[in-house]
């Protein structure tokens, strides 16, 4: 049997690269599906993150255009990858969603391209994500929630059932957001934060009952 294997380029070089390798190691492990190529990152890249890991920084983001591979963000916050996405342009293909295996992925899903799940995470049936999004280790996203593109459900967050999120929008780690909330355009739920209601756009919120930042 013969499988595809898919070059991969990981853009940035930190603590989320890892942990996006790790999804994609975690699926070669089934039956290789992706090759990485290498890191490309602006700034000098670590490489204890990646020893024995086959994969090293072979550039900087500009030079994506000269690769002849897919590529992934691998940067947690919402801003960050949005705004190399946009500097790349048509410099370059996103991927396909890599979602870890161990991941739970109800029926009906639909990921954006560029999107990542990680381990431990369960997104239930009917869930929608735009491109480029992130759905952390450990976080839970609930039945008929919307996120828009970029948005980020970072480690042990919960966001509960029919929640429509818009793009950008940050869930900090450990954070809830109750059943039916609507979160704007980059919104930000601060890490532990409890909301439990509507977060209008560009605002902030924190502390166990949301609200938001002075």
């Amino acid at each position: 049997m013969t499988i595809d294997v898919t070059p991969l380029v990981l853009i940035g070089g930190g603590g989320h690269a890892s942990d996006v390798l790790q999804a994609i190691e975690a699926l070669d492990d089934l039956g290789r599906t992706y090759l990485v190529v290498g890191l490309l990152d602006d700034a000098e890249v670590d490489p204890r993150r990646f020893v024995g890991r086959g994969v090293h920084q072979i550039g900087a983001v500009d030079d994506l255009a000269s690769i002849d591979a897919q590529y992934v963000v691998a940067a947690g916050w919402p801003a960050t990858r949005r705004a190399l996405v946009e500097r790349i342009g048509d410099g370059g293909t996103p991927a396909n969603p890599i979602v870890h295996p161990k991941a739970d992925l109800g029926v009906g899903v639909e990921l954006g391209v560029g999107t990542v799940v990680l381990g431990g995470a369960h997104v239930s049936p009917m869930v929608r994500m735009g491109r480029h999004g992130l759905v952390s280790y450990g976080a839970t996203v609930g039945h008929d929630t919307t996120f828009g593109e970029f948005a980020s459900v970072m480690p042990n967050a919960a966001v509960s059932g029919d929640v429509v999120a818009g793009d950008d929008v940050l869930v900090g780690t450990g954070a809830c957001v109750l059943q039916g909330l609507r979160l704007g355009d980059r919104a930000q739920v601060g890490a532990g934060a409890v909301v439990v209601k509507d977060v209008g756009n560009d605002t902030t919120v924190v502390s166990l009952a949301a609200r938001p930042r002075p």
